[in-house]
Formats: C-alpha cells, structure tokens, sequence
C-alpha cells in the first residue's frame, strides 16, 4: 500500500522545528532542487519554506491543461509592472509561479540549455566555475531523457529524476511547412537543439519536462515528489502557505554579516524564528530573492531608510539588474485543423481526452510549442533574411527566436475579429539577449505587499532593432508556408515593414516570455556591468553564512528559456554548499 494512501507530509509555522542546519527559502523550480541535493545524505537535517500549496491535482499533471492557470490565484502571483514609457505608459502582467515547484507547475516545460559559450561567456567574464566544460555534468545530471532525445546518449542523461521528453513527429502540419520554409532561407533544422556543437542558427523541435507517462513533471515531481519527502521526512520538512518576513541577522564590529535565523509567517498571521545552524539559501526567484533581502536591510541603503528599515549592508545591486525576454508577435488565419481552435468542438476535445487519458496520447500531453526558430538578428538583411555570410559566422551567438504557436500569442486588439471557426497561426518573436535592465523595489515594509516592478521593456535602442528583425523574418517564413501551399491570410500584421512602422507595431502587440532574471546578479560588488550581489560561489556579498541559488543570480538573461539553467544553478548550490 505504501504512500498511496498518505498525504504529502506539509509543515507549518506551528510544527517545524526550533532549529536545521540549512534553511531554503522558496520552494520553486530550484528549491525542490536544492532541497533534495542537500537532504540527500541524511546528515543535516533541512527546512524548505514556500509561500504557495503543494496541491498536486489531475489537471496539474495534464501537459496542455496544467498551462492554463491565469485565473488561478493559487498557482500564480501576478503583479502589475510599473507604467512603461516605452510602451505608450501601459502596464503589463508580471506572472511567476506559486506553490511546490513554482513556475515549472504552470509553465510550458520548454526545456532548453542555451548554447556552451553562453556560459563560456560568464566564465570569460570572471565568473570561475561556470563555463560550459563545468556545468555540462550539472545539465546531465539530473535528465532522464526519453522519446527521441534518447538516440543522442552523449549530450542527455538517463538516470536523472528530471524527465526530459522529445517527440519524434510534430502533432501540427504546419510546422511541417514550417521547417520547410526555414531550410529555404538558409536556417538548417537541428535535430537536438540541446546537443552543444550545435550552430547558433536554425530550427527544431523543442524538448519538454513530460514522464513517459504523459504528464507535466515539474520541479516539484521530479525532486520533491510526495515519496521521497515521506522516505526523508526525518530531515526534510516542507513548510508551505508560509512566507519569510525577514532574516535575522548579527554583526561582530565590521565583519561579515551572519544569518542566525529566518522569521516566518503564516497564512492565518501566525509568526515564529527559526534559527540555522549552517547556512540560509534564497531560492525565492528574480522578485521574491531581493524583496527578502531589502526586507531584511541587505539592499540599496538609500531605498531601504525610504522604507523605514535599518541598513545591514548597503548592497546597490539587490534588485538592479532586471532582465527578461520580450517579444512581439504577428498572426496569421489558417485552417481551423492547423491550430488549437480544433479543441474547442466538443467532440473533438472530448476525443482528445479519452486519447489522453486511457493511452497517454493526443494533443493534451505537449503544449502546442514544439518548435523553436533562432537567429542572430546582425546576420540578417533589411528583409529579414539571412545574408550570404550566416554560416561563416557561426560564432554568433543568436539573440532571437521565434515560436510559431496555432493559437493566438497576444491580445486580439485593433478591432481584428477573430471568428473562432477560423484558426490562428502566430509567430512569437522574442527578443534573447535584450540590453534593457529594469529594477524591483519594495512598496511596504509588508511581506505580504506587492513589489513595485519596473522591466523598461525595450528602453534600449539596441532592442528595438532586433524585435525589427525578427519579426521580419516571422513574415518571410509566413510567405514560404504559403507558397508551399498552407492557407495564410493576415490577421494582425503590420501593414510596412518600415522602422516607424513596426516599432510602433513592437509597442501595440507585444508580451513577457515570464524569462525575469538577473535582479541578484552573480557578479562583483563593484563590478562595472550593474554591480553584484552574490560572489562566483553564491554567497551574498558581505554575508558569511548567505547564499542565493535561482534565476536572479544569472549575470545576465542567457538566449535560452530559462528552466533548465535554474536548475543548473541549485545543482551548483549543492555542490558549493555540501563541498564547503
């Protein structure tokens, strides 16, 4: 009978205990990692403390349903960014994940390395430990590929509890076409985008985080699944609903900064210190790292007396540095059996979960992204198409993709009727590398409070001129599946392709691709770039006993979704804390 019939053994403010040896703070896509590196042995006994639910349902296990959580406020916390000049003064939605597994819950288990000298970049940038040649094994580590991935045993683990999973057949034609009309312009199709030799340009089909069985295996299912917090419940314990207000923290004359415990806060107001006896970790992502380090006087002295809290360390860059990957997009009508509009007839989507549910099969078990297209936006001519010397420069690191999705990726705006017996075929034109950095700030004292978000969306010119770029080449692919016989008829494309035009275009039908990064950024103190707020082994700047392991502390956004680095970096935690 074993675990079937126990309940996922949660904690909360009342039941943890008075002290651990480590405390990981956010239990999201690299916590569940790092928790279960570090419980491991059973030599120290850890306190993993998440904000959300563990709430493990079917439908959270459904690939395509698991996706459609907006208007679930108990997987998602959504903040509205700042108004953005360079968006006409809009506000847009900040999205991140909440509950066991954070993002990976609700995300599109696009599972994605980015190429080796995007990390041999970090390490020429003084970043030691963190070229490719060092994190490869981390990557590897943790996968268990399956499907077609599997026929590249060299670049893919399969003993990892990470199930990664490639299709071997596209489920929509028109990415058939697709692909057609990318070797026509000179963009190869790669079969394994995650293999590292190969080129910065071309197309392929994408890898998932899906089991063999089909169903979503996230962060929390991998790493933290009810089996394994039941086998180590001696020294693993979950407290979730629980938010950390603050640290606690001492000083001995001018030395370094020590975290002696973390304050805790439950969902009803109940509050309680925990103390640690090794090490505290924020795992909380790129908005919730940097609020518990402002909270607890560890930020920019200046913001933090604005917000009547006493400065332990004055650290400029604590919520400085905030980048993300933008996008715009343009669409196209096509037959309604070329995109996801075929769903919405009952008889269609009832067929599509039996398929689903009594043989693991159909169009519920991937999301409809499947294919990825990527290019270096300096390679490509004022038509968007790549110039005569593209494969001579295969050192160029791409700095934009697109995503054909058949459904619409944006708003339907400008008045476009959308009759829903038609089907939409967009193109996501996403900016990888963008120069624009924005910041995250606190608005109270409460950690309960919203922060105040400001990306400063393509602020830079430089950005602007890539998204340019790209969707131009959205456009020209459009024109090669046509020609190739797939129906495409305008639906919301920009009517020039002139700068003006389309930059006014890029700030009318944009959106997030949720890719935030960079706001504890791994870098020197002083460095010239933006400054730092972690050091090349994670730990907190002045800080002896502090560590932050997520997304935030990326130097900058890699050109690559950013689930599998996110866990690359707890699994590097691991290695620096347990080797330490």
């Amino acid at each position: 009978m074993g675990s079937w019939f126990s309940k996922y053994p949660e904690f909360d403010v009342g039941n943890v205990e008075e002290d651990y040896d480590y405390i990981i703070v956010g239990g999201g896509t690299s916590g569940c990692v790092l928790a279960n590196r570090l419980s491991a042995s059973g030599n120290y006994r850890v306190l993993l403390v998440e904000r959300g639910p563990v709430s493990d349902t079917f439908i959270t296990r459904v690939p395509l349903l698991s996706m459609s959580h907006s208007s679930d406020s108990e997987f998602l916390d959504e903040t509205r960014s700042t108004a953005q000049s360079s968006l006409g003064g809009l506000d847009e939605s900040c999205l991140v994940g909440r509950g066991l597994g954070g993002s990976s819950r609700i995300n599109a288990m696009i599972y994605t390395r980015g190429l080796p000298a995007e990390y041999n970049a970090w390490r020429d940038a003084g970043r030691v430990g963190w070229g490719w040649e060092d994190l490869q094994p981390l990557f590897v580590k943790g996968e268990r590929a399956s499907g077609a991935a599997t026929t590249n045993l060299v670049d893919h683990g399969t003993r990892g509890e990470w199930h990664t999973y490639q299709e071997d057949d596209f489920q929509w034609r028109a990415f058939q076409k697709n692909v057609k009309a990318c070797e026509a312009i000179g963009l190869p199709f790669i079969p394994d985008l995650n293999a590292p030799q190969h080129p910065p340009f071309g197309c392929g089909k994408l890898h998932f985080t899906i089991s063999p069985r089909g169903t979503r295996n996230s962060a929390y299912d991998a790493f933290a699944p009810k089996d394994l917090a039941l086998a180590r419940r001696n020294v693993l314990h979950v407290c979730t609903n629980t938010i950390v207000s603050k640290l606690e923290t001492e000083r001995d004359g001018d030395g370094p900064v020590r975290v002696t415990g973390v304050h805790l806060l439950g969902k009803k107001g109940e509050s309680r210190l925990v103390r640690v006896k090794k090490e505290v970790v924020l795992s909380a992502g790129p908005f919730g790292s940097p609020r518990v380090l402002m909270l607890s006087g560890i930020g920019p002295a200046e913001h933090l007396k604005e917000q009547g809290i006493r400065v332990v360390k004055n650290l400029p860059a604590v919520g400085q540095n905030l980048q993300d990957h933008f996008a715009a997009h343009v669409t196209y009508e096509v037959h309604p059996q070329d995109s996801l509009v075929r769903l919405e007839k009952p008889w269609v989507f009832i067929w599509a979960f039996l398929s689903y549910l009594l043989f693991g099969v159909g169009y519920l078990v991937q999301p409809p992204l499947q294919l990825a297209i990527f290019a270096c936006s300096k390679l490509l001519d004022a038509n968007g198409l790549p110039s005569p010397e593209l494969a001579e420069k295969t050192e160029s690191l791409p700095d934009i993709e697109i995503m054909p999705m058949p459904y619409p990726t944006g708003k339907v705006s400008d008045n476009a009727e959308w009759d829903h017996r038609r089907g939409i075929y967009s193109f996501l034109c996403v900016l990888l590398r963008p120069k624009s950095k924005g910041s995250v700030r606190l608005t109270s004292t409460d950690p309960r409070a919203s922060m105040e978000i400001d990306p400063r969306w393509i602020s830079a010119p430089e950005d602007l001129a890539a998204l340019r770029t790209v969707c131009r080449l959205g456009m020209r692919l459009a024109d090669g599946m046509r020609s190739r016989g797939l129906p495409m008829k305008p639906f919301q494309v920009p009517e020039n392709e002139d700068d003006v035009t389309l930059d006014k275009w890029i700030r009318n039908h944009n959106r997030t691709a949720y890719h935030y990064s960079s706001t504890c950024r791994m870098a020197p103190e002083d460095d010239l770039e933006g400054g730092g707020v972690v050091d090349d082994r994670l730990r907190v700047h002045g800080c002896s006993n502090l560590r932050v392991a997520d997304s935030s502390i990326f130097p900058w956004v890699p050109a690559c979704h950013t689930q599998a680095p996110a866990v690359v970096v707890a699994e590097k935690a691991a290695v620096l804390i347990l080797g330490s």
